[in-house]
Order: structure tokens, then C-alpha cells, then sequence
């Protein structure tokens, strides 16, 4: 949530929604994704050779909503293979080579290492970083949720996504209290539990 603390609704762009969307555009597919805020263009789930221009066909159906762009490794629940993660800055130089550019750009915490290089692409197009990381077991501690928020404030992140498993009816209070206590230094803070207990903190959070 960004400083104001205002909720966003966030859609998902896949290929399959995105040609419903240009092979008709009054279907509801197209006002679903205008009635988004932001939309989340997951690169991973194209070919190649489309992302340079997924920016511009997005922006087309849905002018107003921001966007995110997403390249997620398989490790962390995508699709792009976790052994061609090497192949990543020379896919964003693609993205950012285009006329149109995403508002924001995801990375994964554990890919760190990349920031500057995903950082000299974006900054000069005024695209800004979020910090992503998922766990696919459970909630991190409160201790490792302030980890996390120092991490993306070291690299100077403006944004932080924390995606987690739900085990039970109450773990996710902590990402609520980890997001309260830490929206205010970071543009925009995600913090959701996965999982079907995990389903409320996506408008909770």
C-alpha cells in the first residue's frame, strides 16, 4: 500500500487475456482490466520475442491503469527457468527499449544482485523497483519480515512485495502488522498470505 494507505486492485495480464482483450474490445475482459489500478504483465508467461511491445498493447486496452512488469523464475512460482536467470538483463534492455515501459518493475529478493542492473535500465524511463519475495511454506517471523523491508531499503527499492503461506486463521496478522508498521518507508508495500486462510489478507493486507 502506498503512503496514503489506499487500497489498489491489481490484475493480472496472462497471453490469454490479453488477445480476449484485443480480439474484442467491448468484452467484459477488457472492463475488468480497465477497472484495475494497476495491472501486472507476467513477461514470463509470453514468448520471447513479444515483451518489448507488451508495455504498448496493454497501455492501449487500459491507458489509465499503471503497470508492473514481472520476468518470475520458477523457484519463486513462475515460469522463466531458474537456469536462463542470466538471460533476464538482456530481456530487460528489450523492455526498456520500447516506446512504452512499465510504471514499476518486480525483481526478487534473492536476485539482488541484478538491482543495479535493472536499476541503470528503469531509472532513466522512471520506472520504479519492487523488491518481491515468496515463501511457499508459511509466514515469515516478525524478525524476518524487518529483514526483508532492510534489504529493499538498502538497494533503495521504492517498492516490497511479500508473498507467504497462510497455515492458520491468525498467522497473516503478522503481515498486517509488519505492513503497518512499514508503509511509510516504502512507496508501495504488498503483504499477502497465500493459501486459502491466506485469502482475506488480499484485501486485508
Amino acid at each position: 500500500m502506498p503512503l496514503d494507505s489506499a487500497k489498489h486492485l491489481v490484475g493480472l495480464v496472462s497471453p490469454h487475456v490479453l488477445s480476449a482483450a484485443e480480439a474484442d474490445p467491448i468484452s467484459p475482459v477488457v472492463m475488468d482490466l480497465q477497472a484495475c489500478d494497476m495491472l501486472e504483465i507476467r513477461y514470463d508467461w509470453f514468448e520471447k520475442g513479444s515483451w518489448a511491445s507488451l508495455s504498448a498493447r496493454v497501455r492501449k486496452i487500459a491507458p489509465n491503469s499503471e503497470q508492473i512488469g514481472t520476468v518470475r523464475l520458477v523457484r519463486d512460482g513462475g515460469t522463466f527457468p531458474d537456469d536462463s536467470v542470466a538471460e533476464r538483463p538482456a530481456l530487460w534492455a528489450s523492455i526498456f527499449a520500447a516506446a512504452e515501459v512499465p510504471e514499476w518493475m518486480d525483481l526478487e529478493r534473492d536476485c539482488l544482485h541484478n538491482y543495479s542492473d535493472l536499476d541503470e535500465l528503469a531509472k532513466p524511463r522512471g520506472t520504479r523497483i519492487i523488491v518481491s519475495e515468496h515463501n511457499f511454506v508459511r509466514i515469515p517471523t516478525l524478525l524476518e519480515l524487518k529483514k526483508l523491508a532492510q534489504d529493499a531499503q538498502r538497494v533503495k527499492a521504492a517498492g516490497l512485495k511479500i508473498a507467504a503461506m497462510s497455515n492458520g486463521a491468525t498467522d497473516c496478522q503478522r503481515l498486517y502488522q509488519f505492513a503497518s508498521k512499514n508503509a511509510k518507508n516504502l512507496e508501495m508495500l504488498a503483504a499477502v498470505g497465500m493459501g486459502e486462510p491466506g485469502d482475506p489478507s488480499r484485501t486485508t493486507s
